[in-house]
């Protein structure tokens, strides 16, 4: 068994695969949750949580269907580049490599 042929088995997948609950991977749902509960005690209004579950839950099914990993690129990314002195000169927020 070569290497390709173990990477196609129904095992490697299934354990290699992404974390998921209800179609989206867990840092999606993080976010979602976040999003929802956040601004439905801000406002209070069920319509909120109605609209912005729906909504929400759409666009980042949409967006794990395009790329599940998108949001830890986003963390990694502003996590490692270090923010320029600008920032605390109030000359704006630059982001330099």
């Amino acid at each position: 068994m070569g290497v390709t042929t173990i990477q196609t088995t129904t095992l490697f997948i299934g354990l290699t695969r992404e974390v998921a609950f209800a179609g989206l991977p867990i840092m999606y749902l993080v976010l979602l949750i976040c999003m929802v509960m956040l601004g439905f005690i801000f406002t209070g209004s069920f319509i909120y949580f109605v609209v912005t579950s729906g909504v929400g839950y759409t666009a980042l099914r949409a967006l794990a269907a395009y790329d599940p990993k998108i949001i830890d690129v986003f963390i990694a990314t502003v996590k490692t580049t270090r923010m320029s002195p600008e920032i605390f000169k109030s000359e704006g927020l630059v982001y330099r490599a």
